[in-house]
């Protein structure tokens, strides 16, 4: 089932670059759009670091401030480069019947033959994905079953993926979500042959260039014999 989240935060009234102050007092400026103008608040980082880690990037979230409750949906993060200090977010209000738009994660389960018995390398391009749904059904997570890899160079992708009754993944049919790869000393060979066979066809290359032309030599032979 999904889960909403739950965030305490207050009303915000510094703005601009007032805000590093509050930054200096362990609090992060955010905003919540949508639904009418935009709503200013501010909540301590230690708090969102936890929702983050609860799965706040995805989930629903319902956000307490000036003694109301907001649902929404985190729609971007930003945090210092060098320090990774958390500086701003930004929320997008919704209701739990509108239908929306987000990324959620993926969980690979279960295990592949084509690893566990011919020693293939599992790859995992994606790890996430973009479903739409209505923003009560959005899901925590998307659970991929990689047993239904059974050979190397055999892949999943989003169109193997099984239907949903409360969601769609909209992203490309044909992106791959999983791969099982040959073992790494058998690439290494193909490589390996691959580089011979080019070195060889070089050597011969250069060795029938440098071969006399026979036709020029007896036209030369032919003309000091006239002299």
């Amino acid at each position: 089932m999904p889960t909403q989240l739950e965030l305490s935060a207050e009303p915000r009234t510094v703005y601009g670059k007032h805000v590093k102050r509050l930054r200096r007092q362990g609090i992060v400026p955010a905003n919540i759009y949508g639904h009418g103008a935009s709503r200013a608040i501010q909540a301590p980082a230690r708090a969102l670091e936890r929702l983050l880690a609860q799965g706040g990037r995805t989930s629903v979230v319902a956000i307490a401030f000036d003694g109301r409750s907001e649902t929404a949906l985190l729609k971007s993060l930003q945090r210092d480069p060098r320090s990774g200090q958390m500086l701003h977010l930004d929320f997008q209000a919704v209701s739990m019947e509108e239908e929306v738009t987000s990324v959620v994660p993926v969980r690979f389960i279960g295990e592949s033959d084509a690893v566990t018995k011919l020693d293939g390398v599992m790859m995992h391009p994606r790890s996430e994905l973009h479903v739409t749904a209505r923003a009560g059904d959005l899901p925590d997570v998307v659970e991929i079953d990689v047993s239904a890899i059974t050979e190397l160079h055999g892949a999943i992708h989003v169109s193997d993926l099984p239907s949903s009754s409360t969601y769609v993944v909209i992203d490309a049919a044909d992106e791959v979500l999983a791969i099982v790869l040959p073992p790494k000393r058998e690439v290494e060979e193909e490589v390996e042959e691959a580089v011979a066979e080019e070195a060889a066809a070089e050597a011969e290359g250069a060795a029938a260039e440098a071969e006399p032309d026979s036709t020029t030599g007896e036209s030369s032979e032919s003309e000091t014999e006239s002299t």
